[in-house]
């Protein structure tokens, strides 16, 4: 489902729902330029000189588009049909994972109120490969919009200290010979001195030019009605230089001048801070779901984005009396719901995705590694594909790996039927297209992989040990897989007694048959979680969590 700044007001709820469901979330980005190896080099780089490569380049290039598939996990998609085909046990519930795939434009717009801007860098390569792939230059255009951590907090910065700046200006900066302007700051001196010259009759502000009727009375014919950029700027300067008890205000199209009052001018900057804070937060856009991501902080997300949204099963918007209540116990379930992230050749969209949404990267790969750790789990599938390939790199694009996986037919998964797009329309190098792949890719890899486990015996079925009560252990254990979706409850009457007996044996069992991810229990967590292939280097792999605890 494609995304832009049009649509981003209706979905952004949407989105942030579909990712407190998932177990899984996979994610593409493409990029407007990227670092390309030096030819001349001597043999692989190490991780460290990868990673600063690859740091330099998302310092100059940006993402153009983000591509997010979320995978919601139903282990007993079964029972709707299995009751009434065929003898009704746990063994018959066979599992099931939607997947929702969006894709959303990156503007490089920032607003300019914030007083902030943007340097944005194109690689003629890059750009050359986007249009050979059907890229439309035009989308960024009509993208969403986006203010990172970074330059939030440089606008509140930036207005802060203009709040507390003091008069630097000592001299005019006009040339002898700039004969227009000289002229024109005679008649604006010759207003000021006429209006003090008033004292206790003068009104409490001048403005410049002064209402056309007083203009044309005083006969300053030269005296424009409308003043320009310039003018505005002479006008500033000499009340800042030559009349230190008064200040000036811009407007749109003249400049006030009133006397100095301390008192107005710390509530003036201020004001000043407050409109700018609440402008960058009105402008955060895409970045609402970068922190959603990384479990940071929605306090500020309007509510407004909720309003004809009716929550998610657990939670409907009938339980609460006011929407900002039910808002407010989503961003609490939110920020609680962790989840597996996913991607192709991770360890690059990392590296960009902290950098454009957040701010400045560590130096050392191995504070960046420890970032990464502190907000994600992540399994990259180009490792999954390749693990112990030996020393020749094997084919391993995203197209090339799902080509091979075709005929692969568990675990079940289908597209929800609002993001059928792709199901009709294969798009490669798409962002929303390539985290579709990556997550199809993913559910096969990991089922396959991890489906050999020997299914714990006894009837409980109780899987907690100390060597499985690892990190990716936990996230499932914040997941709550398996939740009741539409309809589930009232089909399901009659039936409590067996789902609670043996819905976690009837998952184990479904994990070990490949038709689910592998459970908490299973190895295929300590041997492929947290490993992001890095081909080119003498490492080969970034191992994510090493050295963490």
């Amino acid at each position: 489902m494609d995304v832009t700044a049009r649509t981003f007001p209706y979905h952004l709820a949407r989105i942030l729902q579909d990712l407190e469901s998932s177990v899984f979330v996979s994610i593409d980005l493409e990029f407007s330029g990227i670092h390309i190896p030096s030819n001349g080099r001597a043999g692989p780089q190490s991780l460290q000189q990868r990673y600063e490569d690859l740091k330099e380049s998302a310092e100059k290039y940006q993402v153009l588009q983000v591509g997010l598939t979320f995978g919601i996990e139903d282990a007993e998609a079964g029972q709707r049909t299995c009751k009434y085909s065929r003898p009704f046990t746990a063994e018959n519930l066979l599992a099931k994972y939607t997947l929702k795939p969006y894709n959303l434009y990156l503007s490089p717009i920032i607003d300019r109120r914030l007083d902030i801007e943007r340097a944005w860098m194109f690689q003629s390569s890059a750009v050359e490969f986007l249009l050979e792939n059907k890229f439309s230059m035009d989308s960024l255009f009509k993208g969403v919009t986006y203010v990172s951590r970074e330059e939030e907090a440089k606008a509140i910065s930036k207005a802060e200290e203009r709040r507390k700046a003091t008069p630097i200006q000592t001299s005019l900066d006009v040339k002898e010979t700039d004969y227009d302007s000289l002229a024109f700051l005679d008649l604006v001196r010759k207003l000021i001195d006429d209006w003090l010259a008033l004292g206790d009759k003068r009104n409490d502000y001048l403005n410049i030019p002064p209402p056309s009727r007083q203009s044309e009375a005083q006969t300053f014919k030269p005296m424009p009605s409308v003043l320009n950029r310039h003018q505005k700027r002479l006008v500033h300067q000499l009340v800042e230089v030559e009349y230190p008890g008064f200040v000036t205000i811009g407007r749109p199209e003249w400049v006030q001048i009133v006397e100095y009052n301390e008192s107005r001018e710390t509530a003036v900057g201020e004001k000043r801070i407050e409109w700018i804070t609440d402008r960058a937060r009105k402008e955060t856009g895409f970045r609402w779901i970068a922190e959603a991501l990384v479990g940071g902080d929605l306090t500020h997300l309007s509510p407004g984005y909720f309003h004809g949204v009716r929550g998610n099963n657990t939670a409907p918007t009938e339980q609460y009396e006011t929407i900002e209540e039910f808002v407010d116990e989503f961003k609490k379930r939110l920020k609680a719901h962790r989840f597996i992230l996913v991607g192709h050749n991770l360890f690059t969209d990392l590296i960009y995705f902290f950098r454009c949404f957040f701010g400045p990267l560590p130096d050392r790969m191995e504070d960046f590694k420890s970032m990464v750790h502190e907000h994600f789990e992540v399994v990259d599938t180009k490792y999954l594909f390749t693990h112990d390939c030996g020393d020749i790199n094997p084919i391993s694009s995203l197209q090339e790996i799902n080509d091979s996986l075709l005929k692969i037919s568990k675990p079940k998964m289908s597209i929800h039927p609002h993001f059928a797009r792709y199901e009709v329309q294969r798009i490669d190098h798409e962002a929303g297209y390539d985290s579709l792949l990556t997550a199809q890719i993913f559910l096969k890899l990991s089922a396959r992989l991890g489906g050999d486990e020997v299914v714990p015996g006894g009837s409980s079925m109780d899987t907690s040990s100390a060597t499985t009560q690892n990190r990716f252990s936990n996230r499932f254990s914040q997941l709550q897989v398996g939740k009741s979706i539409d309809g589930l409850a009232d089909e399901s009457e009659g039936s409590e007694g067996v789902l609670g007996d043996h819905s976690r044996a009837n998952k184990i069992r479904q994990a070990a048959k490949g038709n689910l991810i592998p459970r908490p229990y299973s190895q295929f967590w300590s041997v492929y979680g947290n490993k992001l292939r890095v081909f080119g280097t003498k490492e080969r792999v970034c191992d994510v969590g090493e050295g963490v605890k």
